[in-house]
């Protein structure tokens, strides 16, 4: 890589790129050529405007301070940004993933390695949540701001089929395990699982209960989820879009983010949170998987709190470590994330990989 252009970008300088592009030599692909050129399209967009700063300021090694003609000459260099990033985009949304074995012709590999390594880059470096912050409120009135009220909509239906799509990579696995959720129904011989909160979008854990035949366990998605639509009309969250009629009015995916105040006060989700409340005021203990306790998502952070404050029950948080770590500065960090004022409560287990905890199942722990 051209030094001017960036001192050094770990991609670029790994043996896995030097094998994309001897690969598209030997057996020239074009879905490997789009990959390639979305990594360079992705580089160029993100340190190019460096190397254009430097062409535009040092067009001459020396020049007279007192001749004002090179100032007027500045900027000629720049970068068409428009198109930048728009390769990358249209493979990770719009091509189909495939599951990948030692079978496969080497091209189909290392396409589908492009595909992963795009689709982290965007994860990692699209802002979806400012997106949602500076759109949600139009889905409240299409009228004014039809632009960005179709912008919220479209984007919202993306993610979810986004997330769909996601579940037929390895549909097998996800119905069978092993995994959390599969723990639950194993868990059911020695312990008496009241109900189950998550924040995660997609539907598999009460897919898992349906064909485990677990009926008494009440499932609540505090978040939204695949299924559910949502009515800015009425604010309000269905299940069943037979309940809409779509000539009348517009629902979207139901996919609440932080920032999605008002959908929080429709009845349907006021509900879900209060249930969720009464049925853990009713265990013995509280199991915390998986869960961050970001500063934004104080409306969960305060159903903890509560719970551990003011009705005094143990909280045992699953924190996941491939390295040994100090459960006492852990608890301290969860106690500061969760502003309570004393440890008594609350509780940090340590997890592996295998969901093992102290050399045995996590939920042993309980």
């Amino acid at each position: 890589m051209n030094k001017k252009l960036a001192d050094q970008v770990s991609l670029f300088d790994s043996e896995y790129f030097s094998a994309f592009l001897k690969l598209l030599e030997l057996q020239p692909n074009n879905d490997l050529k789009r990959i390639i050129t979305a990594f360079l399209e992705l580089l160029l967009g993100a340190l190019g405007q460096n190397l254009v700063s430097q062409l535009n300021d040092e067009l001459f090694e020396k020049a007279p301070t007192t001749v004002n003609i090179f100032d007027d000459i500045s900027g000629i260099f720049n970068i068409n940004y428009s198109s930048v990033g728009q390769v990358g985009m249209e493979i990770v949304i719009e091509q189909t993933r495939e599951q990948v074995d030692g079978n496969m012709d080497i091209n189909k590999i290392f396409i589908e390695l492009g595909k992963t390594i795009l689709e982290q880059i965007y994860c990692q470096t699209l802002d979806y949540q400012s997106l949602t912050d500076s759109h949600f409120r139009y889905l409240y009135n299409p009228k004014s701001q039809w632009a960005k009220f179709t912008k919220i909509a479209v984007f919202l239906h993306t993610v979810k089929r986004y997330i769909k799509d996601q579940t037929k990579i390895d549909e097998t696995r996800i119905e069978n395990g092993p995994g959390f959720y599969h723990d639950l129904i194993t868990m059911q011989n020695g312990f008496d699982l009241h109900a189950v909160g998550t924040t995660n979008y997609n539907n598999f854990i009460m897919d898992i209960f349906e064909k485990n035949n677990i009926k008494d366990v009440s499932v609540y998605h505090l978040n939204g989820n695949v299924r559910d639509y949502y009515d800015p009309y009425k604010n309000r969250i269905i299940s069943d879009l037979r309940e809409v009629n779509p000539t009348e009015q517009i629902v979207v995916p139901f996919i609440f983010t932080q920032s999605g105040v008002k959908p929080l006060t429709s009845i349907n989700m006021s509900q879900r949170y209060v249930e969720l409340y009464e049925k853990f005021k009713e265990c013995d203990s509280i199991a915390i998987i998986g869960y961050g306790f970001n500063g934004d998502d104080g409306h969960i952070n305060g159903m903890f709190r509560s719970l551990i404050e003011e009705e005094n029950k143990d909280v045992h948080i699953f924190h996941y470590s491939t390295e040994k770590m100090n459960p006492s500065s852990l608890q301290r960090m969860y106690k500061n994330k969760l502003r309570i004022d004393s440890t008594q409560h609350l509780h940090v287990h340590l997890i592996d990989h295998q969901r093992y905890t102290k050399g045995d199942v996590w939920f042993k722990n309980l």
